[in-house]
């Protein structure tokens, strides 16, 4: 028996984008009138050509053309039969987000996902979160991210060799030991093993799978969940430097070996900052790694976190 485990928020948010097409109204202040636009950059190009008015002239209005939700919970049902197709497995569980996650109170300068708190949501994305829970009897990720709920089936299947897929378009889950499904990228799963390596993809980006995409995600952060390990030290620090930093190495004991080098160039000394809460807060090195590893970890059991000096310590890397 064969199963993919499908991150439902992604399947959700993408089918219900697909369901509705955003605009914006300009509407001139003196006179009323109004003119429909598929973005800001196509109105100041118009209005580029328009000598006779100035942006402050207008308000601008965001706004949103929906489909029934039947289309949108249609679109979703393709999905899923699509994913399972593709990933070839006999049973299909979905994990969609729950209440709480242990990474909202990491005392970060910036709040985890801090950036997407004003963010407009698809206007079906609730019910089609529903939807899933009611129909496919979703599980849901208390306490923690779906990714982490998805790691840990993936790494369920690495220990007992069972073909448990996790399925999501997330570039965290190609640390995570097993197999792997991204519907976007992919025309069938992969096996994630290893310490994995790092490259350069057809665009020029950072690509890579296995353990060393934890070590250059702990040093890159993401500011797609708001979090920047340079941050508090004012350094920038990109995928480029640290693939030069990283792609020489061999073995996980030189990997941490690098990390905590790093870190320890960043921030020689304790630093003292004001977390995104207004707590000040004093770290050293160590501290600020593991914090920043917290982020970028996904956990293969509920209680599955990493200290660092613990690990540096049985690879026996002095610090």
């Amino acid at each position: 028996m064969s199963l993919v485990v499908v991150d439902g928020d992604l399947v959700g948010f993408k089918a219900a984008a697909a369901c509705e097409k955003r605009f914006i109204r300009a509407i001139h202040k003196d006179s009323g009138r109004e003119k429909k636009f598929q973005h800001r950059t196509e109105f100041k190009e118009w209005l580029s050509q328009n000598d006779k008015w100035q942006i402050d002239d207008f308000d601008i209005v965001d706004d949103r053309d929906i489909d029934p939700i039947e289309n949108c919970l249609h679109t979703v049902k393709v999905m899923l039969k699509k994913i399972q197709q593709a990933s070839g497995c006999s049973e299909l569980k979905v994990v969609v987000q729950g209440e709480g996650n242990f990474r909202d109170e990491l005392l970060l300068p910036t709040k985890y996902k801090g950036g997407r708190e004003d963010m407009i949501r698809p206007f079906h994305l609730k019910e089609v979160q529903q939807y899933l829970i009611r129909k496919h009897k979703a599980e849901l990720a208390h306490g923690r991210e779906s990714d982490d709920v998805l790691s840990q089936y993936a790494f369920e299947g690495y220990k007992t060799k069972r073909r448990i897929v996790q399925a999501t378009t997330d570039k965290d889950a190609k640390q995570c030991m097993g197999w792997l499904y991204n519907w976007d990228k992919m025309d069938e799963p992969k096996f994630v093993s290893g310490l994995g390596s790092l490259f350069i993809d057809s665009k020029g980006k950072v690509d890579g799978y296995g353990r060393i995409w934890l070590g250059l995600q702990c040093l890159v952060g993401d500011p797609s969940d708001s979090y920047n390990p340079t941050e508090i030290a004012g350094i920038r620090y990109g995928e480029k430097s640290a693939f030069k930093d990283l792609s020489v190495v061999k073995t996980d004991k030189e990997m941490w070996h690098v990390m905590a080098s790093k870190y320890k160039e960043w921030y020689p000394e304790p630093v003292t900052y004001a977390a995104w809460n207004g707590i000040e807060v004093t770290k050293d090195y160590l501290d600020i790694m593991e914090m920043y590893l917290a982020c970028a970890h996904m956990r293969r059991s509920p209680t599955d976190s990493l200290i660092v000096r613990d690990i540096l310590t049985s690879l026996g890397i002095e610090y």
